[in-house]
């Protein structure tokens, strides 16, 4: 890893003095050499070292995307420190199938940040697809690690995804995006539901569900008063809307 570096800093530094004929294969033996150490896994002894292996990849490959002002490189940077955080994970027990959110999330995040800075060469329909394949990740795996823990015996996880919803609804007034919007809202009445569920059903507070019942049909009725006065502003509201990304 010290001479992928050293062969990536000596690349840029000839590419800037014009010698194309060292700086070319300089680059090519540094974008190469990380994957010595990371096909040498099996004679490691220790997940921890490969780990660390993965996320100096990771920064050696961030390095050369600010050189070359390469998005390839940045997305190939990202994708190595994600590995190097799965082998962490995988190290300390912290399985997918027991915790999907820690495996999932990192990853889908890298893909949303890589579809914003990169607008300009995807069509709409393309940043729309890959916004909510990426947000559906979040979600979905944030709810299952909340149902695989158990409902009751853990306040952190529905706290985490109710965290997320939230931002995910901030996300989308900020940036006016659609997806961020209606996927962090229904998440949102996922978790509240959920929890609501669990403590009438389970908890046997059956007061719970009447007093959740009668807060939902007030707020329905309020909302229909509500479209019923102000229906030009409601649907000016909804065309806004429909022009968001």
């Amino acid at each position: 890893m010290g001479i992928a570096f050293l062969g990536a800093g000596l690349s840029e530094y000839f590419r800037r003095k014009g010698l194309r004929v060292l700086a070319e294969p300089l680059e090519r033996t540094g974008v190469c050499l990380p994957l010595l150490p990371v096909l040498a896994y099996w004679v490691l002894p220790y997940a921890s070292e490969y780990a660390l292996v993965w996320f100096w990849a990771g920064l050696l490959y961030a390095v050369m995307s600010i050189f070359k002002r390469s998005w390839s490189f940045a997305l190939l940077g990202a994708v190595a420190a994600n590995m190097g955080l799965w082998v962490l994970l995988q190290h300390s027990g912290l399985y997918f199938w027991k915790h999907p959110q820690m495996w999932v999330v990192p990853l889908a995040l890298v893909v949303l940040i890589a579809e914003q800075l990169n607008q300009d060469r995807l069509t709409q329909i393309q940043s729309a697809g890959i916004r909510y394949l990426a947000l559906i990740a979040i979600y979905v795996s944030s709810t299952a690690d909340m149902f695989i823990a158990g409902l009751g015996r853990s306040w952190e996880l529905p706290l985490a995804l109710m965290v997320l919803s939230v931002l995910g609804v901030l996300a989308g007034v900020l940036l006016r995006v659609r997806a961020f919007l209606y996927l962090g809202s229904s998440f949102l009445v996922l978790v509240i539901a959920t929890m609501i569920w669990h403590a009438g059903v389970d908890q046997r507070q059956t007061w719970i569900l009447w007093s959740s019942g009668i807060v939902l049909g007030v707020a329905i009725y309020a909302l229909f008063m509500y479209f019923e006065k102000r229906r030009q502003n409601v649907l000016h509201l909804v065309d806004k809307l429909k022009k968001w990304d």
